[in-house]
């Protein structure tokens, strides 16, 4: 009798313990994003999930003698925002490349002197020219860079990162020659004469490039990526998606590695997810058997085209102040079987499309794979449909794909865009997100590694369309705080087919979370991307961050 007793208190204690919360928080807001219950009192965690979202009171029902209780104090408490496109290995190069943004430097004169400087230590990787946004942008080509130095390597990447410019030198190095074939879907300009320039378009030619000039050594890619994710995590970031796995920094199999190892390290302050570069399909499934929680092979990423202040997007119509319509980077059968070889294998396609020509060839290989290969729900990702003509926005509601916008565009480029490169009527059309809105569309705001990554930032200007000259873009295009924060978290988990798992504050989904100074629903809208983002929570634990 008393061993039945005794096994009893033991059970009953056992299961107790079962029913515990690791962690309680209440005392502020909750922001689910979850329709059905969008706030909350309290919310209860253990083993990394979600088990109860509700009223204070039942909540402390959970609470053990182990429980810890984060007492909000007026802050509030949402889903970690997910990134849902950018670069991750192209971040942490930033961080040690030489700065030639036009957010500092408007000339070439102060571009060259850059350069100049730092050619005295060595080879030269910079990053940030964009000739749409200076006063005097000059040219960047053999001409410009070797009056710059001819003894070492130099190559800047354009801010798009679609266009890189080389010295002699460095296409020396990268042993590109008059002879070289261009890579898929990129090219090395030539002139008339078929002699090269010093310029290479789209990402497996600028990667070439720039991988070749050595001033980051093998060893310190690890680092410089970890210091990159720690970034994001620290803006509020629970999950990030590389748009680019494979690229050729520093090498295509080490820059995937590096993704999983700081993923799945102990100490990882971010999940990663991404979209393997299309010239390596034959890989994308034996990477995807190595999935987990923490990282995922998704699917398959293509270029169609280039960026429109680079002048490569391919557009209809010819740009308003140049004699060129862009450049696609696939003739139609090629991309349509790009489209076609992954959907055989039942992977998702991440097409870059920024032009409304880039955007009528994805379009026409959408429908293609569905005709070839039906779905319900393939969830076709445009990345960028940045100009989307009206008749092509209700094509991308029938064949059922997703948007995932890129809000510096409107802020930064909206006005030259407006005024120089696109006009007005065109330059409307940009981040259209109210029209994917009303079309019942799922999107997505993303970073792309453009200038910076506050994802309130992103909620802002989508709710408010303001460029950086404080006139509004085409505000009819202009969403809901509620809308905007959906696309920071659960429409990017849901473009990911990962709704179940992350993107709201629901039992069962990890615990993975952002505290807000404020609520972004009750402050002004034009201050939405001032609030603070005080703590970060990956799988119920709190994410330690280096002191900046």
């Amino acid at each position: 009798m008393r061993y039945l007793l005794a096994l009893f208190l033991f059970l009953a204690s056992h299961l107790a313990g079962q029913n515990q919360a690791d962690t309680i928080f209440f005392g502020g807001d909750v922001l689910t994003i979850n329709d059905n219950q969008p706030t909350a009192e309290a919310v209860a965690i253990r083993d990394g999930k979600i088990i109860f979202v509700g009223n204070k009171s039942d909540a402390m029902a959970l609470k053990g003698d182990k429980t810890e209780l984060v007492d909000l104090q007026g802050k509030t408490l949402m889903p970690g925002f997910i990134d849902p496109h950018t670069h991750i290995m192209l971040k942490a190069v930033i961080l040690v490349s030489a700065d030639v943004s036009p957010f500092k430097y408007k000339t070439i004169k102060e571009v060259s002197a850059v350069l100049k400087e730092a050619s005295k230590k060595g080879a030269v990787l910079a990053f940030g020219y964009d000739p749409s946004l200076m006063t005097d942008p000059g040219t960047l080509d053999f001409a410009t860079l070797d009056s710059i130095s001819t003894e070492v390597p130099i190559v800047v990447v354009n801010k798009s990162g679609h266009i890189a410019y080389g010295n002699h030198k460095a296409f020396e190095e990268a042993k590109v020659t008059e002879e070289t074939k261009n890579p898929a879907g990129g090219s090395f300009q030539r002139d008339a004469q078929g002699k090269l320039t010093g310029i290479a378009f789209e990402i497996l030619a600028v990667g070439l490039l720039a991988s070749t000039v050595n001033t980051i050594k093998p060893e310190q890619y690890p680092a410089l990526a970890m210091k990159a994710a720690q970034d994001y995590a620290k803006w509020g970031y629970t999950t990030v998606t590389d748009l680019g796995l494979g690229m050729p920094l520093p090498n295509p199999q080490d820059h995937i590695k590096i993704m999983k190892d700081i993923s799945n390290s102990p100490d990882s302050p971010i999940r990663i997810q991404g979209y393997v570069v299309f010239s390596l399909i034959e890989q994308i499934p034996g990477l995807q058997k190595q999935n987990n929680d923490m990282f995922k092979v998704l699917g398959m990423k293509i270029w169609a085209d280039g960026s429109i202040q680079g002048y490569t997007a391919a557009m209809k119509e010819r740009y308003l102040d140049k004699d060129t319509k862009g450049t696609l980077n696939f003739k139609q059968d090629q991309l349509t079987q790009l489209v076609l070889n992954a959907r055989k294998n039942n992977l998702q396609v991440a097409i870059h499309a920024n032009g409304d020509q880039a955007i009528e060839d994805t379009l026409r290989a959408y429908e293609a794979a569905q005709k070839a290969y039906p779905s319900d729900d393939p969830r076709f990702r445009i990345e960028h449909a940045s100009i989307v003509d009206p008749q092509q926005w209700q094509r991308v509601a029938k064949v059922k794909a997703t948007p995932s916008f890129t809000e510096h565009h409107v802020y930064y480029w909206g006005e030259v865009f407006k005024n120089k490169i696109l006009g007005e009527p065109r330059a409307e059309w940009l981040d259209a997100a109210k029209t994917a809105k009303d079309l019942g569309l799922k999107f997505s705001f993303n970073d792309d590694d453009l200038a910076g990554v506050n994802p309130l930032f992103f909620i802002q200007v989508a709710a408010t369309r303001e460029m950086e000259n404080g006139q509004q873009l085409n505000p009819k295009e202009k969403i809901s705080v509620d809308d905007a924060l959906k696309a920071m978290t659960l429409y990017p988990a849901w473009q990911t087919f990962r709704e179940k798992e992350l993107g709201s504050i629901e039992v069962g989904k990890f615990a993975d979370f952002a505290i807000l100074a404020q609520n972004p629903k009750k402050v002004p809208v034009d201050k939405i991307q001032d609030i603070k983002i005080l703590g970060t929570w990956l799988n119920g634990k709190k994410v330690k961050l280096p002191q900046s």
